[in-house]
């Protein structure tokens, strides 16, 4: 009798089977039409994670797997339903990634003899994570990563960090280069992605359009973009990691998150070819644990937050923010703020957008407007091609929004127009005059950030790293003040609502 073993779209590896033969297990894999209907997701998304599905259960044949692939109203139903045809002795699972998988297989577990088994898609279990957070005073990143660091010993030279320090971020805020990069090996779509693309682009209740969709989807075309990654843009990923420039959607970043986390591509070897790619390519040691840091450091903290913080994570509403997402974020033409607009239609446009874009332009405004973080949360999940709950939650609504108070970052992520203008090109380009404070024609982030500081006051004065910039607001007369406000609630009330006609089931399955 065969054990089956349960293969989700975030699991699509065969290392991670070798020790579950074909001779022994069965492969299920389930196509649940409900979890694609829970959020307005974008449809490049779509085709991206149900494509390498499919794909991956070819490999999977190729490999000698029998594999059961059900197209089900959900993931109960079709666990069932594959119980019931197959009586396998016993029914495996990865530890799911989304707490909302966590509630069925828990369900399903009390009448099926389903077990769950370590997920090795991380360098660190989430329980060793958890320890690791309970002997801690303080949670932040830093201090997790350089454990990581000491624990896999990587960038570590006679037991000190290489290059005399953990990291370095000061060498790594430089604006946009002016210099272009050849384009990442995008993949023409064979007979089973353009099936995919056709059906989800006839579906309603989708965003965006997979039309153009020229994506990896199998572990050798990740890993081709991966080597190309290496090749061209890694030298100049630490320096120009924090710049945006106007249509560029990439400029040195690698989007090879999108295939880590759906288990293309494992963040050891990741790690370990990029070590070895710095060497081969003379790569800088800023850029090097720059990225090293992306993945050692801030992928594996994150995930380990998650679940040492969930369910309760999905209520933290620090300021107490109430308004609902702009228009805006679904239909970016209709915005005048060239740094949002562009920001929201490269990730219309290609489901992606990178960091500091989610975090200094998409979030800083998010948060400036009031908009209730979980609505920006929900926007995050469903729109990146990358983005899946474990991974978005705690970064929007810890890092980039603060609305846990201060348990992820030491404080806000906002700003006003000026951080957006240093690191980027959008400013001379926009409707709105950076260098203008107030007016008609004054950026809005300008008089958007003190009128949010002045509203938070209770909450942030207090803050180590906000005395400076309090000094500063309260040198302001009280006339200024006075336009401050009345500028931003002028601007705010004319904000367009939010889109009512998508919906969000966080645990459908």
């Amino acid at each position: 009798m065969k054990n089956t073993f349960l293969i989700t779209m975030c699991d699509l590896s065969l290392e991670a089977l070798k020790a579950y033969p074909p001779d022994e297990t069965r492969i299920l894999m389930i196509e649940s039409q409900r979890k694609w209907q829970a959020l307005p997701f974008h449809r490049k998304k779509m085709v991206l994670g149900i494509s390498a599905m499919r794909h991956f259960a070819l490999e999977l044949q190729r490999a000698g797997y029998e594999v059961d692939y059900r197209h089900e109203p959900d993931f109960a139903s079709g666990i069932e339903a594959h119980d019931h045809q197959y009586q396998p002795g016993q029914i495996l699972a990865f530890q799911p990634r989304e707490w909302g998988m966590l509630q069925i297989l828990q369900r399903l577990s009390e009448n099926l003899p389903l077990t769950q088994i370590p997920n090795p898609f991380y360098f660190l279990p989430r329980e060793e994570f958890i320890r690791w957070a309970d002997s801690q005073q303080n949670l932040r990143m830093e201090n997790f990563y350089r454990w990581m660091r000491r624990r896999e010993n990587i960038l570590i030279q006679n037991g000190k960090p290489a290059g005399g320090q953990w990291n370095f971020d000061k060498q790594n805020r430089r604006p946009p280069p002016n210099r272009a990069y050849p384009d990442p090996p995008f993949v023409e779509p064979d007979a089973i992605t353009r099936e995919v693309i056709q059906t989800v682009q006839a579906q309603e209740g989708f965003w965006g359009s997979a039309d153009d969709f020229r994506l990896p989807v199998t572990r050798a075309e990740a890993w081709t973009w991966m080597e190309h990654f290496f090749r061209w843009r890694f030298a100049d990923f630490g320096p120009y990691e924090d710049a945006m420039r106007r249509g560029d959607w990439l400029v040195t970043h690698s989007m090879l998150s999108a295939f880590l986390n759906l288990g293309l591509l494992h963040p050891r070897e990741v790690v370990e070819r990029a070590i070895q790619s710095a060497e081969e390519y003379a790569v800088p040691l800023n850029s090097l644990e720059g990225f090293v840091r992306q993945v050692l450091g801030w992928r594996e903290y994150i995930h380990g937050m998650y679940w040492y913080k969930m369910p309760e994570y999905r209520t933290v509403n620090y300021f107490e923010l109430e308004r609902n997402l702009p228009d805006w974020y679904w239909q970016p033409d209709k915005c005048e703020l060239a740094c949002l607009r562009d920001s929201i239609e490269m990730v219309k446009q290609h489901g992606f957008a990178h960091h500091i874009h989610r975090l200094m332009v998409l979030s800083n405004f998010a948060t400036l407007a009031g908009v209730n973080p979980l609505r920006l949360s929900e926007w995050f999940w469903a729109g990146f091609v990358d983005a899946y709950e474990w991974v978005e939650l705690p970064n929007v609504l810890g890092m980039a929004t603060y609305a846990d108070g201060g348990l992820l970052a030491s404080k806000p992520y906002i700003s006003s127009g000026s951080y957006i203008h240093k690191m980027s090109d959008y400013c001379s380009d926009c409707r709105f005059d950076v260098h203008q404070k107030l007016g008609e024609n004054a950026c809005p982030f300008n008089y958007l950030y003190w009128y949010f500081l002045d509203r938070q006051r209770e909450k942030l004065s207090q803050n180590p790293r906000m005395t400076v910039i309090y000094r500063l607001q309260e040198r302001k007369s009280a006339e200024e003040k006075a336009a401050i406000r009345r500028e931003s609630e002028h601007f705010l009330a004319r904000l367009p609502q939010g889109n009512s006609d998508y919906h969000f089931q966080y645990d459908a399955g």
